[in-house]
C-alpha cells in the first residue's frame, strides 16, 4: 500500500457517513492520482514518495479532509439551533414549574411551614426539580439530534427562511394539505417526552410524603394501568414517525392522512379501554394511610381521586374525539378533491 491508499484510508477513518464512504474514498484517491499525474507532466520528474509527501502536505491532514466530507460535524446545525432554543426554554420552563408547585403544594399542605419535614420537601422538590430539568434538556436535544441527521439540508432549511419571504405571500390562500414545522417539532418533542415518562421516569406519576424520616411513594396508576404501555408505546412511536414523515415532504397526502386517522382512532380506543378497565388508579385508602393522613383525610384524597380520573378522562375522550372527527374529515375532502 502506498502512501496515496494510506492517506485515503486514513480519510476514511475519520468519515462519520456509514453510507457513501467508499464512494468519497474513491473519488478522493482518483482526484489525487490525477494531482500527482499533472506534477509529473509539469515537472518531468518521475513520480517518488518525496513527490507524495509534497502533496499530502499541501492537500491538508486527514482529519481536515474528512471535515470537508461531514454534512454534520455539529449535534444541531445553526438553522435549527435557535428553534431548538425556542423549544428547550418552553419545555424546560413548564416541566420545572410543575416539579416546583407540585413541591410547594406537597410542602405546604401536609407538613408544619418551615418544618424540618417542610425543609426536607422543599429540598426534594428541588432535586427533582433539577432532575427533571436535565432528563428534559437530554430529551429534547436527541430529538433535534436525530431531526438534524433524518432531514435534509433543503428541509432544515425551512427553520431558517425568514430572509426569503416575499409580502405578497400574504395575498395568496395558504395551501390546507401544508404542514406546520413548528407544530410538528412541538408534537415530537411532547410525545418524546410522554414516552421517557412511561417507560423511563414512571416514578414521575404518583405522589411523594414524608412520614419521619422515611419517603413514601404512592404510585397514580397500578399494574393494570401499565398492562397498557406497550401498546401506548406503539401508538406514540408511530405518531413520532409521521411527524418525521411528514417534516421531510412539508405537505400531507392521502395514505398520511389515513395513518392519522389510524393514530387518533387507536389513541381514542386505548383511553376508552383504560377507562373501562377497574382498578387503573393506584391512589386509594389503603395507601394513603401509609402517608401522613388520618384516615378521614385519606378518605377525602381517594374520594377527589376517584371523581376526577373520570371527568379527566372525559375531557381526554373528547379532544381525541375531535381530532379523530378532524383527520376523518381531513381525508374525506381530500379524496375528494383528488377524484
Amino acid at each position: 500500500m502506498n502512501l496515496i491508499d494510506r492517506y485515503v484510508a486514513e480519510v476514511g477513518k475519520h468519515l462519520p457517513l456509514l453510507k457513501g464512504r467508499e464512494d468519497i474514498e474513491k473519488e478522493l484517491k482518483s482526484t489525487l492520482e490525477d494531482m500527482l499525474e499533472d506534477r509529473t507532466q509539469n515537472t518531468g520528474r518521475t513520480r517518488d514518495e518525496a513527490m507524495e509527501i509534497d502533496l499530502l502536505k499541501e492537500y491538508g491532514s486527514p482529519q481536515k479532509v474528512a471535515q470537508t466530507y461531514n454534512p454534520h460535524p455539529y449535534l444541531i446545525g445553526p438553522k435549527m439551533f435557535p428553534f431548538y432554543l425556542f423549544v428547550l426554554k418552553i419545555v424546560l420552563t413548564v416541566v420545572v414549574s410543575v416539579m416546583l408547585v407540585l413541591a410547594g403544594v406537597q410542602a405546604v399542605t401536609d407538613t408544619p411551614f418551615m418544618g424540618a419535614d417542610f425543609v426536607k420537601i422543599i429540598g426534594q422538590g428541588l432535586g427533582s426539580a433539577l432532575s427533571a430539568a436535565i432528563a428534559a434538556f437530554g430529551n429534547v436535544t436527541l430529538v433535534f439530534v436525530i431531526l438534524e441527521r433524518v432531514l435534509s439540508d433543503k428541509e432544515i432549511g425551512g427553520f431558517d427562511d425568514e430572509k426569503d419571504w416575499d409580502p405578497a405571500s400574504l395575498a395568496t390562500e395558504p395551501d390546507p394539505d401544508s404542514v406546520s414545522r413548528s407544530e410538528l417539532i412541538f408534537e415530537i418533542v411532547f410525545t418524546f417526552v410522554a414516552l421517557a415518562i412511561l417507560n423511563v421516569y414512571p416514578q414521575w406519576l404518583g405522589m411523594f410524603f414524608f412520614t419521619g424520616d422515611e419517603q413514601v411513594f404512592i404510585p397514580m396508576f397500578t399494574e393494570k394501568f401499565f398492562q397498557f404501555v406497550p401498546w401506548i408505546n406503539v401508538v406514540l412511536i408511530v405518531e413520532i414517525l409521521l411527524d418525521i414523515y411528514l417534516l421531510r415532504n412539508a405537505i400531507w397526502n392521502r395514505l398520511t392522512r389515513l395513518g392519522k386517522v389510524v393514530i387518533e382512532a387507536a389513541s381514542l380506543t386505548l383511553t376508552v379501554l383504560v377507562v373501562r378497565t377497574p382498578g387503573v388508579i393506584g391512589f386509594s385508602a389503603e395507601s394513603f394511610t401509609n402517608g401522613p393522613f388520618q384516615p378521614e383525610q385519606a378518605q377525602v384524597f381517594v374520594t377527589i381521586a376517584t371523581y376526577m380520573f373520570p371527568v379527566v378522562m372525559a375531557i381526554v375522550i373528547i379532544i381525541q374525539s375531535i381530532e379523530l372527527v378532524k383527520a376523518v374529515y381531513r381525508l374525506f375532502k381530500m379524496s375528494g378533491k383528488t377524484a
